[in-house]
């Protein structure tokens, strides 16, 4: 129990953290930029949503596991709906996060068509794997299928994420106008984790290497629960 629904109460308790720093962050963006234009407003309402919604399926598949199904071992076997569907709301997410990271890109790189062809194209390909395995899961009513399932995602997410960060480091790193040459280096590593989306770079990684250390538990689902959400928060600082 404490590597597998133990893990997945973890997760939720991080998601709900998380999830309570990007509504301050919306409430902070609402109140302050009131002049921005309506699809950056809508943007931050999609993303929040998201988050909220997929926050709702999790907690409700705790809640399941935990509470309604105590002590029936039978149930623990048995995946539900909201848990399956889980991973579609933590794609779109960030699929919308990555758009607003790649607009970056394509401004910094001067209109790069190959950079940002390639790095959307990669994306989207990351989202398709993640409808796809969500759908393959709903068929099966069994939670021993994630492990059989997820690894394609987390390694395409992994080297998404961190692609997109690497490049807008370097294009941050290229702008030196955007530093004071007096900044300490505790300030510009956090400008560059805001900056870039780092922090879920680095989150992508460690859920790939959860996965492939402990395939049969629910670690890397539970790191998982709060992907999406780092990059929303990345997108809201930013």
């Amino acid at each position: 129990m404490d590597v597998t629904y133990g893990a997945i109460l973890i997760g939720v308790l991080f998601a709900t953290f998380l999830q309570g720093v990007l509504s301050v962050q919306a409430y902070i963006y609402f109140e302050n930029f009131s002049d921005d234009l309506r699809r950056i407003k809508l943007m931050v309402a999609t993303v929040w949503l998201l988050d909220a919604t997929h926050l709702v399926l999790i907690c409700q598949s705790c809640y399941h596991y935990l509470i309604s199904s105590w002590g029936d071992d039978d149930a623990l076997l048995v995946s539900t709906p909201e848990l399956d569907l889980h991973l579609i709301f933590v794609g779109m997410a960030t699929l919308v996060c990555q758009g607003f990271f790649l607009h970056r890109i394509w401004t910094f790189s001067k209109r790069n068509w190959l950079l940002t062809g390639l790095l959307s194209a990669a994306s989207l390909v990351t989202f398709a794997l993640e409808v796809t395995i969500s759908a393959q899961i709903i068929t099966v009513s069994s939670v021993a299928y994630f492990s059989d399932l997820k690894g394609e995602v987390f390694s395409a997410g992994a080297v998404v994420d961190m692609a997109i960060a690497v490049v807008l480091v370097f294009y941050l790193q290229q702008g030196k106008t955007h530093f004071d040459r007096t900044t300490f280096v505790v300030s510009r590593v956090v400008h560059y984790t805001a900056a870039t989306g780092l922090a879920t770079s680095i989150l992508a990684v460690a859920c790939l290497i959860a996965y492939l250390a402990a395939p049969h538990t629910f670690i890397f689902i539970a790191m998982h629960f709060s992907l999406g959400r780092l990059y929303t928060n990345a997108l809201l600082a930013t």
